[in-house]
């Protein structure tokens, strides 16, 4: 399943964020995975999950940026997992697979902007 890190998996600037969002099979199944998408490049995706996934490796993403209204949808593949603490954790990396050339545009204005400043937060 997952791919060893590399280097590549940086080769995009990406931004943080901790919004929820939720996993899906694309085969249809009805089941529905809860996680935190922690990063996000114009190509990949950060997330942690509370149960480790299927083997598989391709799901649907489904979240929103902070203050948006707008569900996003991406098809991605896992490229590597590792657990996080004692807790039952896991923390993924993800490559986007498909999506919504006004999702591109939203990830791309996402990453690019400037950070507010800290009085506006």
């Amino acid at each position: 399943m997952p791919e060893p890190i590399s280097d590549q998996r940086r080769a995009h600037v990406r931004r943080l964020l901790q919004v929820d969002a939720s996993l899906t099979d694309p085969a249809g199944s009805d089941h529905v995975w809860r996680a935190q998408l922690v990063d996000i490049a114009r190509m990949g995706v950060g997330f942690v999950t509370t149960e480790m996934l299927p083997e598989d490796g391709h799901y649907v993403l489904d979240f929103r940026f902070p203050d948006s209204t707008i569900h996003d949808k991406v098809e991605i593949v896992i490229v590597y997992r590792r657990a996080i603490g004692t807790e039952g954790r896991f923390h993924y990396g993800a490559r986007i697979h498909a999506m919504a050339q006004d999702c591109v545009d939203r990830i791309v204005e996402y990453v690019t902007r400037a950070e507010p400043p800290a009085a506006q937060r």
